[in-house]
């Protein structure tokens, strides 16, 4: 599964992740600066070049993604959009599917059989969010504006990561 995720304002990043099964198969890359039609070449030039196809390209299509998933649509891509702010599958656990993502990312950790590259920045933007347990015994995890107000940047390379665990 690739996964990217488009930022949504200048100081956001572009990322892909690629992860199939319990193997994060490299670095997690961004780039900064590119338009939505930017992005879905990108993306097209990845799929193109890949010894394996992908089953999936998940994309977070809240802001800009949305014309991203649109263009990947019309290449024939095996694109699908994902709406982190949607209802989490398992309600009764995670306030939203953002945070459900997180979770299961970092259960996918807890497992232990994972492979991984040395990437320092995605360990990095992985710690960098909490979480807190709500009135209703859900689990949320802090949101970026709420990162922002404590002077951390958003965590676009982790979020891509996250993304690889959207189902489809």
């Amino acid at each position: 599964i690739d996964a990217f995720r488009r930022g949504e304002d200048i100081h956001d990043r572009t990322a892909l992740a690629k992860r199939s099964k319990n193997v994060l198969l490299e670095k997690v890359r961004f780039w900064q600066g590119k338009d939505t039609m930017q992005t879905a070449g990108l993306i097209k030039l990845e799929y193109d070049g890949a010894t394996v196809k992908p089953v999936s390209i998940n994309v977070d299509v809240i802001g800009l993604g949305a014309g991203v998933v649109d263009r990947c649509r019309e290449l024939g891509l095996p694109v699908r959009g994902v709406n982190v702010a949607e209802a989490a599958s398992v309600k009764d656990q995670y306030n939203r599917l953002r945070d459900e993502l997180w979770f299961e990312a970092r259960e996918w950790f807890d497992r232990r059989d994972v492979s991984m590259p040395d990437d320092e920045s995605l360990i990095a933007e992985l710690t960098l969010p909490s979480f807190k347990v709500l009135s209703n015994g859900k689990k949320q995890v802090e949101s970026k504006d709420d990162m922002k107000k404590r002077g951390v940047t958003s965590p676009d390379l982790a979020d891509a990561f996250c993304l690889t665990f959207a189902a489809g």
